[in-house]
């Protein structure tokens, strides 16, 4: 068996139950390899070129899946209901958010009060809603007018889209051990740069600390300490993969540095006098309050994204299984 069927193969079985994989695998490995011959011995392909003609003709291999496990893919049309997805799901992953994000900002420095939250949210929601509705109408059309003229919109399967195959060793791989690295040595450098003055005003930068400097005889090495803990924890996660244990100390460094910098910052000690000095102008009573409660709910919110996300991986053994639950069992069948 070759990368290429493996990569097939494996881009299948993904998202079915641990139960079904092996057999599912090993029917469909056996089916690859019978289409093959069959191509060959008719003349139909080259040896060189079997392979690749065979997974074209199986097809996208989550709808192969899909047909497998009695999963009917509606609303689109199974030619592209897929592909709607995929692309329904990764523009619902940023785009409302970052919409929020922007009007939340837009909206404070127009001089917003506490209304600036609810305002923000019902910007990602609408902008959610209309993503989703848009998406939907052009995949309609394009649905419809392929079947209408008799053609083929240039939105089909072909192997070169399939996925890489996991590092078993390592199932979290390079990216995430890299992004978790970059993002801390980022936090490290930020802790260090501000106490220099990273404040702008009247055009010229003053040396003003974002931070209160009486926080370097304890906190700000602490958290300094805690960020390197985390590197390693980082590395260590690399080599040896989540379970309950990890995903533990995981939590409790979350913790660490969650508590802490709340407690600073709900107690006024966290920022500078000066930094708080030169910004208080610029913002009302209530705009205090709003971005007081924002960052607050981001501190609480990305620790605990980050604490759950580990509980989550060591329940599913280190992200190589799925989670079994009532209803995610899908009835055997032969693949033909």
């Amino acid at each position: 068996m070759t990368t290429l069927t493996d990569r097939y193969v494996w881009a299948a079985a993904r998202t079915l139950p641990e139960a079904q994989r092996t057999e599912f695998s090993r029917d469909l490995s056996e089916r690859i390899a019978d289409t093959v011959d069959a191509r060959v011995d008719s003349g139909a392909s080259t040896p060189e070129t079997a392979e690749y003609d065979a997974l074209v003709e199986l097809g996208d291999p989550a709808v192969l899946t899909a047909s497998y496990s009695d999963r009917p893919l509606v609303l689109i049309g199974p030619r592209y209901f897929l592909t709607w997805k995929r692309l329904l799901i990764f523009l619902e992953s940023f785009v409302p958010a970052t919409a929020t994000a922007v009007s939340a900002l837009g909206l404070v420095i127009a001089g917003g009060g506490w209304e600036v939250i609810g305002s923000a949210i019902g910007v990602g929601i609408s902008v959610a809603l209309q993503l989703a509705f848009w998406v939907t109408l052009v995949f309609a059309v394009i649905e419809r007018t392929a079947a209408a003229t008799g053609t083929e919109a240039h939105l089909g399967w072909t192997p070169d889209r399939l996925p890489q195959l996991p590092d078993v060793r390592r199932p979290h791989r390079r990216s995430d051990l890299i992004a978790s690295l970059s993002f801390l040595a980022l936090a490290v450098v930020f802790l260090v740069w501000q106490h220099f003055g990273i404040v702008w005003l009247g055009g010229e930068r003053q040396p003003i600390p974002v931070l209160d400097p009486a926080l370097w005889s304890f906190w700000l090495p602490y958290l300094l300490v805690l960020l390197v803990l985390e590197a390693a924890f980082a590395v260590w996660i690399y080599r040896s993969d989540w379970n309950w244990t990890n995903a533990l100390v995981n939590v409790l460094l979350n913790v660490a540095f969650a508590v802490p910098v709340i407690w600073l910052f709900v107690g006024g000690m966290l920022l500078s006098p000066e930094f708080v000095a030169a910004v208080d102008p610029h913002l009302d009573t209530d705009a205090d309050r709003a971005l007081s409660v924002l960052f607050v709910a981001i501190v609480v919110g990305l620790c605990a994204w980050d604490a759950i996300d580990g509980l989550v991986k060591a329940a599913r053994g280190g992200g190589r299984g799925t989670l079994d639950f009532p209803g995610n069992r899908s009835p055997r069948h032969t693949i033909r």
